[in-house]
């Protein structure tokens, strides 16, 4: 295992450490602008959804890629963006991932992060680690019941090994972000900060439909139902939540704005939540979009159409529909107005 591509492990940790850098000698020092660059160019692959991978053969290299990390941490805290701390973890999980398709001994990784495989492979894994592992993991394979346990200990193939390393990293990588950065760092950073603000703003202008002012009077009955049902305190199904929160999105509502719906909630969990939002709103690369009509039927989450359903096939042509159209409601005179 060559720990400049796994910068996020103890042992990455402990040589950069051993290696005396401080972090002004990172920012200010014209032998470590590669450094900068690579760390700009990671914060901007999260943006983006993939963080590039440089093969490291020389010394330098693999310098660059050790330090570039830490100093990626950095930007990503100055730009103070929740969505992007996860994006930035995700990114460089996956990169992680894609590195152990090669890696021909990854065990002394999993040793590293926390997990310890048993055997030669297929390997034997503690429950509780597993658990730890696979604990955001919601496809049916990775619940316990779903697994060979026995006598405290399950199996998992090597893809599966993989894949829970890879979320162990997510994890570990989110772990303290934003780290607590001086401004003076930041400014000290203005160069590499202000393209990564510019990149982040078209990535949000991408994602928002422009349907200007959220109008509750233009909402599709499905939405109207389950925004009634929130209010009253009752646990949508899965699938309505689904539903409702890709759809608030999608017309310019804010990930703190969908949350604060949701906390009246019998069984509101706000570190759940935020994640199930943040996730939908496009922490993972994608921004996804509510289900159409048919599906909102198949899965019970339809009210019963009103004659506009009728002509649409999705609850975003319905509302986009109203808008063109849709007049507000003033609110009625007082008594000293109407003289």
């Amino acid at each position: 295992m060559r720990i400049s591509d796994y910068p996020f492990t103890q042992a990455a940790a402990e040589h950069v450490r051993s290696l005396g850098y401080s972090l002004d000698n990172l920012l200010g020092k014209t032998s470590f602008k590669g450094v900068r660059g690579r760390a700009a160019e990671r914060v901007a692959g999260a943006i983006s959804g993939t963080v590039p991978d440089k093969k490291a053969n020389t010394d330098v290299e693999h310098l660059t890629e050790l330090l570039s990390y830490p100093l990626a941490r950095v930007m990503v805290s100055c730009l103070d963006d929740a969505i992007l701390l996860r994006r930035y973890a995700l990114a460089e999980a996956k990169l992680a991932y894609k590195r152990m398709q090669t890696e021909p001994e990854f065990t002394d990784l999993a040793e590293d992060l926390g997990i310890h495989p048993r055997g030669a492979g297929p390997w034997k894994l503690y429950f509780a680690e597993y658990i730890r592992a696979a604990t955001r993991m919601h496809s049916p394979k990775w619940k316990l019941t779903n697994r060979d346990l026995e006598g405290g200990y399950l199996t998992v193939t090597e893809e599966e090994l993989k894949r829970l390393l890879e979320e162990v990293i997510r994890e570990k990588v989110l772990k303290g972000l934003p780290l607590p950065v001086d401004e003076h760092v930041c400014q000290d950073l203005a160069e590499y900060l202000g393209p990564l603000r510019s990149e982040l703003e078209i990535i949000r202008s991408r994602q928002k439909a422009d349907l200007g002012a959220v109008e509750e009077g233009a909402f599709p009955p499905c939405i109207k139902k389950m925004l009634v049902d929130v209010a009253k305190g009752t646990n949508l199904a899965h699938t309505a939540r689904f539903a409702l929160v890709s759809f608030l999105l999608q017309i310019n509502m804010n990930v703190e704005e969908v949350m604060a719906l949701f906390n009246t909630s019998p069984d509101f969990d706000e570190e759940k939540t935020r994640y199930q939002v943040e996730h939908i709103a496009g922490a993972s690369g994608t921004k996804y979009k509510p289900p159409a009509c048919a599906t909102m039927a198949t899965y019970g989450n339809c009210p019963g159409e009103d004659e506009l359903c009728r002509k649409i096939h999705h609850p975003l042509s319905y509302y986009e529909r109203r808008m063109r159209t849709f007049t507000p409601l003033k609110p009625a005179k007082g008594p000293e107005e109407q003289k």
